[in-house]
């Protein structure tokens, strides 16, 4: 059995050239408030994630993971990268995690995200033995709330007001999914 891939997407590991393509999407702005930022990661900060990157992920709590089609006519890295993925949160005692996914926005809509996330739950489930992922979702990302339900995430809890946007307040939605152990 191949882990982190499907016949379309691999996910793998960060390399020190991938700084520039994080800083891309670190810098968009637009998906800040979706994904809790306060400000952008620099160029510098981004270099020295991926040229320390620790893909022990139990003992960091968190693994960052690119995402990338696998097509022979896509040569170049760039149009080979999709987005990212990330498990944070990773508790080893409970044995849960939560999970970010981020789609490059000309590849959004293709249903990616959705594959990219079944790719990860078999990791976790085989590899990392976690038995629960997890999303918080803002009540306005209607993207990614659809992903998860589609993906088999039941809704949890809702915090509401939780998230503020100028004046307005937005609750987080809570998605769980448990996964199926290997016996």
């Amino acid at each position: 059995m191949r882990f982190l891939e499907d016949e379309l997407l691999r996910l793998r590991a960060v390399e020190p050239e991938d700084a520039e393509m994080m800083w891309r999407v670190e810098s968009d702005s637009t998906q800040w408030r979706e994904n809790g930022m306060m400000a952008p990661y620099s160029m510098r900060n981004l270099r020295e994630y991926a040229e320390n990157y620790d893909a022990d992920p139990i003992r960091t709590g968190q693994l960052r993971l690119i995402a990338e089609l696998k097509t022979a006519g896509a040569d170049k890295a760039e149009s080979r990268f999709t987005g990212i993925v990330d498990l944070f949160d990773i508790s080893p005692t409970g044995r849960t995690a939560f999970v970010g996914i981020y789609i490059r926005a000309e590849q959004r809509g293709k249903g990616y995200a959705t594959r990219l996330l079944r790719i990860l739950e078999e990791y976790c489930r085989l590899l990392l033995n976690l038995r629960i992922l997890a999303g918080k979702v803002s009540e306005t990302n209607m993207a990614s709330r659809t992903m998860f339900e589609h993906a088999g995430y039941r809704l949890e809890g809702e915090l509401k007001q939780w998230l503020l946007n100028g004046s307005e307040t937005h609750s987080l939605l809570i998605f769980t999914k448990e996964l199926d152990l290997p016996s």
